[in-house]
């Protein structure tokens, strides 16, 4: 076998393992592991293969195209450095200062490899295909990268179920100063009837344990409750929201356009008798659902501390802060928002807002 016919067959495994990374919410957890492993000790071998590349970098003329492709080959190494590193804290084989990055910084790197990885093969495409064929190549290399951009955080929202264990995320530091302290979320489990089968996805707010439902919502309380300590409340309505998330993003909007407040099942305790309450909830429509409203509306909060934790699926905090300042005469801080991807790894972030708030 000659040396050219290893490189292709390398060139061909390269693309194929970074296709099944592509598809790591398709497939079992280990082959997506494992088979990210592969694809970086295979990248080292290209390099190893490609040697001569480099060497040769200081001699010739720096044309466009061969300073692009340059370019492109450094950012592509560094985009798959991002990748390991952030893969191998999702893994817990290292631990990131800030976890909470880790799984956006490893979508992202995802989406950058690949748009690098299609430009770097476009500009070697052109040294065989020239001509008409040859900007069709790149013009699709184009669409396809346009595609990854816009496609990966859809199926990484929609189609990367999520699985968590409660002993293992919850527990971690411990925050002092927030006086008497109640953890109050709202969210989807809890106030709809979900079917057992039901698709734990993070774009659907809920995630599984083992074959329990948990909400982002209440997950991020058990975090916040155990950061802070103090009573848990979780706000539950009269009504059930439907199982699919379209028609309940429906019946919030009708909430929100008639200016209704849900009705709420009894309040075990009174919100009055705490010092601090920390809030968590969706992001429905850019605000503060309706059902948070109907909960803070009966007291007086006045000299109270609310810490909100916003969780949502790309709208930040929106105007979920504001709105609710508009329900209550409490001190509403300044918010945290989570993504719903974040939430799994989200329990420092969490303990250092609390700290932050505690200190003010």
């Amino acid at each position: 076998m000659t040396l050219r016919q290893i490189r292709i067959g390398l060139n061909i495994l390269l693309t194929a393992l970074f296709l099944l990374g592509l598809a790591g919410m398709f497939v079992p957890r280990v082959l997506h592991e494992w088979g990210g492993y592969l694809l970086m000790c295979a990248a080292l071998l290209h390099i190893g293969l490609n040697r001569s590349y480099f060497q040769s970098l200081g001699r010739g003329k720096m044309t466009p195209t061969r300073t692009l492709n340059l370019v492109s080959i450094v950012l592509l190494g560094a985009a798959m450095l991002f990748l390991l590193i952030s893969g191998l804290n999702l893994t817990n084989v290292i631990r990131l200062p800030d976890p909470t990055i880790s799984r956006s910084l490893h979508m992202g790197a995802a989406i950058t490899a690949t748009v690098l990885l299609l430009l770097h093969l476009s500009l070697h495409l052109r040294r065989y295909v020239r001509g008409k064929r040859g900007a069709a190549a790149i013009v699709g290399a184009l669409l396809l990268a346009a595609a990854g951009i816009a496609g990966l955080p859809y199926l990484d929202r929609w189609y990367h179920v999520v699985h968590v264990s409660r002993a293992e995320i919850v527990p971690g530091e411990h925050v002092a100063g927030l006086g008497r302290i109640l953890t109050v979320y709202f969210g989807r489990v809890g106030n709809t009837d979900f079917p057992p089968n039901v698709d734990a996805v993070s774009g659907a707010s809920v995630m599984l344990d083992g074959d329990t439902i948990l909400g982002n919502a209440e997950m991020l309380a058990l975090m916040a409750q155990d950061a802070a300590g103090g009573d848990l409340l979780a706000i539950r309505t009269e009504k059930i929201y439907p199982a699919e998330y379209v028609p309940t993003t429906q019946d919030a909007r009708a909430e929100f356009d008639a200016d209704e407040f849900p009705a709420l099942k009894e309040i075990a305790v009174n919100p009055e008798d705490y010092d601090t309450i920390i809030l968590i909830y969706p992001l429905w429509w850019d605000r503060t659902p309706m059902a948070v409203a109907s909960f803070l509306r009966p007291y007086d909060l006045s000299g109270k501390r609310i810490i909100p934790i916003v969780t949502h699926g790309g709208g930040g905090l929106g105007e979920a802060v504001e709105t609710l300042r508009t329900y209550t005469n409490a001190d509403v801080r300044e918010g945290l928002d989570v993504y719903s991807s974040d939430v799994p790894s989200a329990r420092q972030t969490i303990a250092d807002y609390l700290k932050k708030n505690a200190n003010e």
